[in-house]
Formats: structure tokens, sequence, C-alpha cells
């Protein structure tokens, strides 16, 4: 999957990169670098499970600051799970917002 300018998570709302971002505000806010130079954040969201086997947020910035992904994802990463028409809704969309919410207040993301 190619990093984007943009995102749509289905459901919520488009994302974009803040033109503000900041490499040492990703580190701030848990990001790490993977190998390939990209700075990752994992949250979980279902915090009553380990992050290993939790359905989480996952947000990967490319080295240059210019794109991104951002969706939700399964333990293990590999299928994409809509936490909106998910049986545990109530308990996994306030959390994610509030990961989300705390990206845009720190520059990284905007809303569209």
């Amino acid at each position: 999957m190619a990093f984007d300018q943009q995102v749509t998570i289905p459901g919520d709302a488009t994302y974009r990169l803040s033109p503000q971002i900041k490499k040492y505000t990703l580190g701030d806010l848990g990001f790490i670098t993977n190998n390939a130079g990209a700075y990752t954040l994992h949250r979980s969201l279902e915090p009553e499970k380990a992050l290993d086997n939790a359905v989480k947020l996952k947000v990967t910035v490319n080295p240059d600051l210019t794109g991104f992904k951002m969706s939700t994802v399964s333990a293990g990463d590999v299928v994409h799970v809509d936490i909106f028409k998910n049986q545990h809704a109530a308990e996994m969309v306030p959390l994610y917002h509030f990961f989300v919410d705390e990206l845009v207040a720190r520059g990284v993301l905007e809303k569209i």
C-alpha cells in the first residue's frame, strides 16, 4: 500500500498530513522509526487485550513527511477492521477519536 496525501476512514472522515508536521512531534507522540525510516504508531482500541491481540489504530508516515497511511487493523496487522460497524463499536470508536484528535491537536493530521 502506497503512502497517500490524504486518507479516508470509512464511517468517519478524511484526513491529510498537516503542513506543520515535525519529526520531533512524531517522537513525542510515540511513533517509532522502522527499518525503512518510516514513522509508525500503533494504538490499541481494545485496552483490555495485549497490543498484539487487539484491534488497533495504525498510522505510518513516510520518512520525508509527505505521505501517510492510516487504518484500523486486526491482530497481526493483516485485516482491515471497520470499527464503526463492529459489535464493540461503543467501546472502540471513542478511543479511536481520542487518538486521532490528539494527532490533529498536535499538528500531525488535519481533518478535511
